[in-house]
């Protein structure tokens, strides 16, 4: 099966190998950062440059930006490339359930299983067969940081900041700010971890140090929860395996000092960056302000009742009652909503996601729902607040198990990738662990799975390129 896929890859692409080696390899790189740049603000591409709001729009252009991604990536012949045996079974599996599931119930985001299975292990497959796989990453990791250092630039001019209130930067909601600054913090950690793994000047990283304080000067003004838990465990992560490599190298000081000049970095930029964003749109006097914004305060409360959303549904929305009385049952779904009924303080700390999670397992079934959204006691919900509750809502019991298995995998292969490959892939060694251990924290407390209408989705899958491959090329990569 995996030969017969990679066998049909190579006849699709490559009549488009001489027509892409025309092109220098400094234009094929720009056009692959305009793509990555195009794939991060594709949500705002569609609603105010197509005008529509759609997750048909959405994926029908993400798709195409990942074709040009692939072709772009195109240099050398292609040929078929061992798989690990472990992520080709869950991957696959993952894709085949859902799939099943779309067909089995119409949804409103259909098509994952095939996006994931055909697009994105197309890109991986082409990614696997280029020579120089860190110029592809620079790419990537030069988009997110164009697009933040822009994203930075409006927000300290024309977003104003409301004293008592949480911040959002260009978006409306502080929550979603965050979960897109834990990709953020992942890229320019690789940064951080490169600079330290060859010993970098401090005048050199000095640029490094600086925007990832920006990020956590956002983080902090944002209030984020499950950004704070996801940029943490980042942070933990980094410390961890450079405490591991020190042990193993007999030198700790790279990373102590790297450590230590983030520190003082932040507590210095802190202030500076607090007074620019509380002054700087009142000196411009020309404030950006959006119809969906809302204010969130500190105290949790919302000046406006506007929720936010992952998808646009307008049907009807199936609803359910979270009471005690309709808990009572021996199965096992049931047993699990009755052990949450005692954590009611905990429901008030996790802003009702304890009654959230009650709701959708209480409807949970093998088959999968339509919508992504669910009406608890009455009040619309966005989503489950929890990916591995959402993937069996949405797509069936089944496709959680092959989810957890893939979070398992994504966890063990993306540490293993930076232990054998930090040398070799050093600029983006360690993006990829940061990647997936952000994600999984994120996903603990939030929804996280369509590729083309979140960011930080699309960063997870794709990081999955380099954990399918079984070997690497034994190549040292320049700095």
């Amino acid at each position: 099966m995996i030969n017969g896929l990679q066998d049909l890859f190579i006849r699709l692409l490559s009549p488009w190998i001489p027509i892409m080696g025309k092109m220098t390899v400094k234009t094929k790189y720009r056009l692959l950062t305009v793509c990555f740049i195009a794939d991060l603000v594709l949500f705002c591409i569609v609603r105010y440059v197509l005008q529509k709001e759609s997750y048909f729009y959405n994926t029908a252009c993400g798709i195409f930006l990942m074709l040009f991604i692939a072709l772009l990536s195109l240099d050398r012949t292609l040929e078929r490339k061992p798989w690990r045996r472990s992520m080709c079974v869950a991957w696959f599996g993952m894709c085949i359930i859902f799939t099943v599931s779309d067909l089995l119930v119409s949804k409103k985001a259909c098509g994952l299983g095939i996006i994931l299975a055909l697009v994105f292990t197309g890109v991986f497959f082409v990614w696997q067969n280029h020579s120089r796989k860190d110029l592809l990453w620079k790419a990537f990791k030069d988009a997110v940081k164009w697009s933040f250092l822009l994203m930075a630039l409006v927000s300290f001019l024309f977003r104003p900041f409301f004293e008592g209130g949480r911040y959002a930067g260009i978006f409306t909601n502080p929550n979603t700010f965050g979960l897109y600054l834990y990709v953020i913090f992942a890229v320019y950690m690789s940064d951080l971890d490169w600079n330290v793994e060859i010993g970098k000047s401090f005048r050199k990283s000095l640029p490094t140090y600086v925007q990832l304080a920006l990020v956590l000067f956002y983080l902090s003004v944002s209030q984020a929860r499950t950004a704070m838990l996801a940029i943490g465990a980042i942070l933990i992560l980094w410390v961890a395996v450079r405490i591991y490599m020190g042990k193993q190298q007999k030198r700790h000081w790279n990373y102590i000092k790297g450590l230590l000049i983030l520190i003082v970095v932040t507590v210095v930029s802190y202030p500076i960056f607090y007074t620019a964003v509380r002054n700087l749109p009142e000196i411009v006097g020309h404030p950006i302000m959006f119809d969906e914004d809302v204010l969130y305060l500190s105290n949790g409360e919302k000046i406006e009742d506007i929720g936010d959303k992952v998808l646009a549904e307008s049907d009807a929305i199936e609803s359910v009652q979270v009471t005690e009385e309709k808990i009572e049952n021996n199965t096992i779904w049931g047993r699990i909503v009755k052990s949450l009924d005692s954590n009611s303080t905990l429901d008030k700390i996790s802003s009702g996601r304890i009654t959230i999670y009650k709701a959708y397992i209480q409807k949970f079934n093998w088959q999968g729902h339509k919508r992504v959204t669910l009406k608890v006691n009455g009040k619309k919900v966005s989503h489950a607040h929890n990916n591995w509750i959402q993937f069996a809502y949405t797509y069936g019991v089944g496709s959680m198990i092959f989810y957890f298995v893939i979070t398992v995998l994504s966890v063990t292969r993306s540490l293993h990738f930076y232990l054998t490959n930090r040398r070799r892939n050093a600029t983006y060694a360690f993006l990829i662990p940061a990647i997936c251990v952000g994600f999984v924290v994120a996903t603990m407390t939030e929804c996280l799975f369509l590729p083309f209408e979140v960011f930080p989705a699309f960063a997870y899958w794709f990081a999955f390129g380099d954990l399918f491959e079984k070997q690497l090329e034994e190549k040292e990569i320049e700095e």
